[in-house]
């Protein structure tokens, strides 16, 4: 876990205005000051500081077209962004989402989904001719999906299983080849990141086939919810067998000699956890699967 020093120059650059409101500006501005204030890596302590500063910054703020919960939603994935995916502050943000589900205001999470979806549209392009400077950059793209990844393996956030599946499904389930959002590295990278971040959630959902339809028609099965990409033939949704196929992907995709180190780490990292937690179901009932994810 990596606790170097975190910058938001891009946040605050005021002809890009990728936070666009002073409320969004003060959030940051929040974080940044629990973050630099709190000398351990308390995980636990830094988000209730961030939460009691986000309670105190409410009254009397003039939150324009937004509600209070979706300009809380903007600004945290904006900075998730920027917060590196293996830096303990990652965990602060999911926490303190978690104990926001608690603070009447943002209780319930509402609109969480929705702000989400409005950043999977400024997924990072590949073409540079068009380029938008408001999209996340690949580096930030990583972090997102890992912010997102870290929610949908806890209780409790609402559904993030569309964002799961769509991101597996591009790395993993498509032909290694260039389009313009994003590039297939980056692609590959946030599948990994999604296996790192909430195996035992994708696990579970596995189990119990969750958005598998065994009588649907193979060809509706690339274009609704859920869908599978042209190297998997199986059913939409969650499956053992896509479980499966995700695996043996990534153990192919780890012989192909054109990626980068953090890629190849990132492999590693998924496979490990794909492999640590088959080897933990086989010592566990079916029941305890569900109970335990």
């Amino acid at each position: 876990m990596s606790d170097q020093a975190l910058s938001f120059e891009r946040l605050r650059d005021e002809e890009l205005s990728l936070l666009s409101t002073e409320d969004e500006l003060d959030i940051l501005d929040l974080f940044e000051s629990v973050m630099s204030s709190s000398p351990d890596l308390d995980v636990e302590e830094t988000s209730q500081r961030f939460v009691d500063g986000l309670i105190k910054l409410a009254p009397g703020k003039s939150l324009g077209d937004q509600t209070l919960p979706r300009s809380t939603w903007s600004a945290l994935n904006r900075i998730a962004g920027c917060v590196d995916h293996r830096h303990y502050g990652q965990d602060v943000l999911v926490t303190t989402v978690r104990k926001l589900n608690g603070v009447e205001g943002w209780k319930g999470l509402p609109d969480i989904w929705i702000e989400m979806r409005e950043s999977w549209n400024l997924s990072p392009t590949y073409n540079l001719e068009a380029k938008d400077e408001s999209e996340f950059t690949a580096k930030e793209w990583l972090n997102l999906n890992s912010f997102a990844a870290r929610l949908y393996n806890g209780p409790h956030v609402g559904s993030l299983a569309l964002f799961a599946v769509c991101q597996l499904s591009e790395g993993l389930e498509g032909e290694p080849e260039s389009n313009d959002r994003p590039e297939p590295e980056t692609r590959l990278q946030v599948s990994c990141e999604w296996v790192v971040q909430s195996g035992w959630r994708l696990m579970r959902e596995s189990l119990l086939s969750t958005y598998a339809d065994p009588t649907e028609k193979i060809a509706t099965r690339y274009s609704n919810p859920y869908s599978i990409g042209p190297l998997f033939t199986g059913l939409r949704g969650f499956s053992l067998e896509r479980w499966g196929f995700w695996k043996r992907r990534l153990v192919e995709l780890r012989q192909d000699n054109i990626y980068g180190e953090i890629t190849y780490k990132l492999i590693d990292e998924a496979i490990e956890v794909m492999t640590g937690i088959e080897k933990d179901i086989l010592k566990k009932s079916y029941i305890d699967v569900l109970l335990s994810s």
